[in-house]
């Protein structure tokens, strides 16, 4: 396994990599999640890239850039044990060197609501560095996960309408016994906020039940289903829904009804003990 920490070294490494290539950006902090992206490269591309990079621009509070857990040796440890060709590892200055205009990237009609509403200029910042990570690495395909479905829609968004040459790949969220998305957050979670935390996919869960519960109506409420979801996680008092919405797939666009055969998806982010945790499934009526 090759650790490469300058852009002008990762591009000499591509430049020798015979075969497709298939990258997975990380912030870090790796889990059984991140692995099930290597594993899914692994099977689709020759070679596999895995970046490291907690990325201060796309941080809107200070505070949770620097609580972000870090813990570079286990994670080379794992990739190894994975057998990852090459790893990335720039440092701020490297990736944002001082002098530079800044760029602006932003896709206004896919982050008008759900993390984009709540996370200004978050979006902004995950289009910049994912598009310099692509312009480096020259990837054949990029592996992200669903859990952040709003990222992956809008990065997929970006690749096409830059004509990057790349195929963004969307992977199912891996989830813990109890249900509770991966999340290299959930490591800030005391034992009992950890309990709490995993109300979150049983309400999710709990709309597709009351979905199956009314089939043979024409529709159905979405803030009705909204409302029910919320209440079962705020029944956890260390939980605070930030936002719960169901919309569109492709559009994002908040739905007020669901009709029958239509496929949905309901989306929400949860500050669990102060950790805010995201998680989202799709729904079908």
């Amino acid at each position: 396994m090759q650790t490469i920490q300058t852009i002008a070294e990762m591009r000499k490494a591509i430049g020798s990599t015979e075969g497709t290539v298939g990258l997975v950006p990380t912030m870090g902090f790796l889990h059984e999640g991140h692995l099930s992206l290597i594993r899914k490269s692994q099977e689709s591309c020759q070679r596999t890239v895995v970046s490291i990079f907690v990325n201060p621009t796309q941080f809107n509070d200070p505070s949770d850039y620097e609580n972000y857990p870090v813990d570079l040796k286990k994670d080379l440890d794992s990739l190894a044990k994975e057998g990852v060709d090459l790893v990335f590892i720039p440092n701020p200055a490297e990736m944002y060197p001082k002098g530079r205009l800044k760029v602006q990237m932003a896709i206004p009609e896919l982050t008008a609501n759900l993390c984009g509403l709540h996370r200004p200029g978050h979006f902004d910042g995950v289009l910049l560095v994912v598009s310099k990570l692509f312009n480096i690495v020259q990837p054949d395909q990029a592996f992200f996960g669903l859990k952040d479905y709003q990222q992956f829609l809008v990065i997929r968004t970006m690749a096409r309408a830059l004509d990057f040459p790349v195929d963004v790949v969307g992977c199912d969220t891996v989830r813990e016994a109890d249900g509770l998305a991966m999340s290299s957050r959930n490591a800030r979670l005391s034992e009992k906020a950890r309990e709490h935390a995993a109300l979150i996919p049983r309400a999710l869960n709990l709309v597709q039940k009351t979905l199956d519960d009314r089939k043979g109506r024409y529709s159905v409420n979405c803030q009705e289903l909204c409302e029910i979801a919320w209440d079962v996680i705020e029944s956890g008092t260390m939980n605070k829904v930030e936002y719960m919405e169901i919309v569109d797939p492709d559009s994002l666009q908040k739905l007020d009804e669901l009709q029958q055969d239509r496929t949905a998806r309901i989306a929400t982010a949860v500050f669990c003990d102060g950790v805010r945790l995201i998680d989202n499934r799709a729904i079908h009526f």
